[in-house]
């Protein structure tokens, strides 16, 4: 194993809370290191073009590029020790372990660590919802950011909330075929547009991209459809159809309104889960918000989580959006060098109003949205016996729902039917699974408990942390 030379601050991360972290730290004399998983930096929403493509301009590429390219350079001109390519395998003892493919295992040691993991999208479960052809949001946009191809040719987007307008007006300006878009919410109500018109202080960026993406989508002259959902996608080898239908204010298909439509890809845009298996792993303390993700951390202000030394940041502790990530992290990057000696607690007070404000804006905002975008409860109640609800392992619904009658416990689920043992450890089926759980014992999500964490909190190869001194005699009987 290669030791590092220890850190302050580590930061685990590269998205728009960690570069903002480490940028803020190092800025005020904290020596800083990022770690990022990916090739590069910037996160799923600054997300950077793919290996071989060149940019002739960041603006060209949509807004939240160039905020993204201008936040990678401010890194780069800093004294930031980068680590791209880097995996996290564990956290102990005050040392990061982790893998990269070429110089293999590492040990970061850390006075402080500010973790920014990001969010993945909401999985929908329902009939035909494994067919290749059905994506989400995130993947598609990956693959139309990164690569400048679209996986289809007739592509119907289906979700709720902004993630719905936002995502579906920024695919047609990438040039992805977008036809339709279905909201699973209602058109909103005069109540709902007087709360969210209290609290456009300092948010009229958003109100002006929302105005903008509604316009790329009359211009295209798209149709946005409100109260309607996808129960099926059906196709030989491939999603070929989808039916949808109106719902109710739960969510919950109204029968006889069924529409199938002709599709070659499905884009399902229903919001993100925060990626808080690192702060279980931790024993960081959680509260529970269905609208920011579900579980998220419990931090301070400042970020600072129950755990000594540990701070969170950005959508990984309940997802608000990158304006808000970079507000967090640089209030987390802040109070690290505060903790360090390099800035007054007047000079802290100082440098974070600005950022406090920030959050307070951009919180008010949001809570408003929210209530216009309720998750309902019909969403998690769409897939039939038949069902593959843990595509990793191949485990149907019928096979969950007979071991959750005896046990309300999910790890219990996990281990009779090996849901959640798979590639993404649980990700796109622990929440489906507690809502069974939740119908099954009238239990409110917040008391239905994740399976236990473990490291590596992704699959990495064996031979990337195995030791090749190690060797057990009895498998070289026969070697000679």
């Amino acid at each position: 194993m290669q030791t590092i030379d220890s850190h302050d601050l580590l930061v685990i991360g590269g998205g728009p809370a960690g570069l903002s972290a480490a940028l803020k730290s190092s800025t005020h004399g904290v020596k800083t290191a990022l770690i990022e998983e990916r090739i590069t930096l910037g996160g799923q929403i600054f997300k950077r073009l793919g290996v071989g493509f060149k940019e002739s301009s960041p603006k060209s590429l949509g807004k939240d590029y160039a905020r993204g390219a201008e936040l990678i350079s401010d890194i780069e001109k800093s004294n930031v020790e980068v680590f791209e390519s880097t995996q996290v395998v564990s956290i102990e003892d005050s040392f990061v372990y982790t893998t990269h493919p070429i110089y293999g295992t590492r040990a970061f040691k850390f006075k402080n660590l500010i973790i920014t993991p990001g969010a993945y999208d909401r999985p929908v479960v329902f009939p035909g919802w494994t067919l290749p052809g059905v994506m989400t949001a995130g993947a598609v946009q990956t693959l139309v950011k990164t690569q400048q191809l679209s996986p289809g040719k007739k592509i119907l987007f289906a979700g709720s909330g902004p993630l719905a307008l936002a995502f579906s007006a920024q695919l047609l300006e990438l040039g992805a075929p977008v036809y339709k878009v279905l909201e699973s919410s209602h058109p909103p109500k005069l109540s709902e547009i007087l709360r969210l018109t209290a609290a456009v202080s300092g948010n009229w960026n958003l109100i002006s991209d929302a105005i903008r993406y509604r316009s790329i989508l009359l211009k295209k002259s798209v149709p946005f459809k409100y109260r309607r959902i996808v129960i099926k996608a059906e196709g030989q080898g491939r999603v070929e159809s989808v039916t949808h239908c109106k719902v109710d204010d739960k969510w919950r298909p109204i029968e006889g309104t069924e529409e199938v439509e002709s599709v070659d890809l499905l884009c399902l845009g229903y919001g993100f889960f925060p990626s808080h298996e690192i702060f279980r792993f931790l024993g960081c303390s959680f509260i529970y918000e269905e609208n920011q993700g579900g579980f998220k951390v419990e931090k301070d202000q400042w970020g600072e989580t129950s755990v000594p030394a540990i701070f969170a940041a950005g959508d990984g502790t309940g997802v608000t959006g990158s304006y808000s990530a970079i507000a967090q992290g640089a209030l987390a990057g802040l109070r690290v060098a505060f903790l360090h000696g390099n800035l007054s607690e007047l000079q802290l007070r100082d440098l974070a109003t600005s950022y406090i404000r920030e959050l307070s804006n951009r919180n008010k905002f949001q809570k408003a949205l929210n209530h216009m975008f309720d998750v309902r409860p019909g969403i998690y109640e769409l897939a039939s016996d038949e069902t593959i609800v843990c595509r990793c392992e191949s485990v149907k619904k019928s096979d969950i729902d007979s071991v959750i009658e005896s046990s309300a416990d999910i790890s219990v689920v996990k281990a009779y039917t090996r849901a959640g043992m798979g590639l993404c450890q649980g990700r796109n089926c622990q929440r489906q699974i507690a809502a069974m759980i939740s119908k099954r014992y009238n239990l409110p999500f917040s008391e239905i408990a994740f399976a236990t964490p473990r490291f590596p909190i992704k699959p990495v190869e064996i031979g990337l942390i195995a030791d090749g001194s190690i060797r057990d005699e009895k498998y070289f009987i026969n070697e000679k």
